[in-house]
Order: C-alpha cells, then sequence, then structure tokens
C-alpha cells in the first residue's frame, strides 16, 4: 500500500475483508453470473448489439449535447 494516499482506506480494506469476499465471489463464479443477470449489463449488452457505442452515433449524441471534436478528437464545450 503507498505511504501517501487520496483517500483514507477503510477498516475493511485495511483488514481485509474486501480482498477476501472478492477472491471467495471470484472462485464462485458470481461475478460472471451477475454479468448475465444484472439490469444494468443487460441494458448495456442490448445497447452495444444496436450499435450506440460505434463511434458515429457516440459523436451524434456528444454534438446534441454541445460537444463538438476538436483538432485532435477531443470534445469541446460550444459557448
Amino acid at each position: 500500500m503507498k505511504l501517501v494516499r487520496y483517500r483514507k482506506p477503510s477498516l475493511a480494506t485495511l483488514l481485509g475483508v474486501t480482498a477476501a469476499k472478492r477472491r471467495v465471489k471470484r472462485q464462485a463464479g458470481i461475478s460472471q453470473v451477475q454479468a448475465w443477470i444484472k439490469p444494468s449489463r443487460v441494458k448495456q449488452r442490448a445497447k452495444y448489439r444496436l450499435g450506440l457505442y460505434s463511434p458515429a452515433v457516440r459523436a451524434v449524441r456528444q454534438t446534441s449535447k454541445g460537444k463538438v471534436p476538436g483538432s485532435l478528437g477531443f470534445f469541446t464545450k460550444l459557448k
């Protein structure tokens, strides 16, 4: 663990509880199941299959929010 940190670690992290819980979940394969049944992941997978994350659609979404692509491909805010 780093000496200088941005945030103070929680007590569970210091005691190793978080790492133990993650290890058990990985071994049980719970995260693999959750990736298929969690509502947010189901929506994300549907959007991906529809092509809503393609570069063209992403650019349209950004310009509708008032951001236009700059010279290096970064989006800059319209004033």
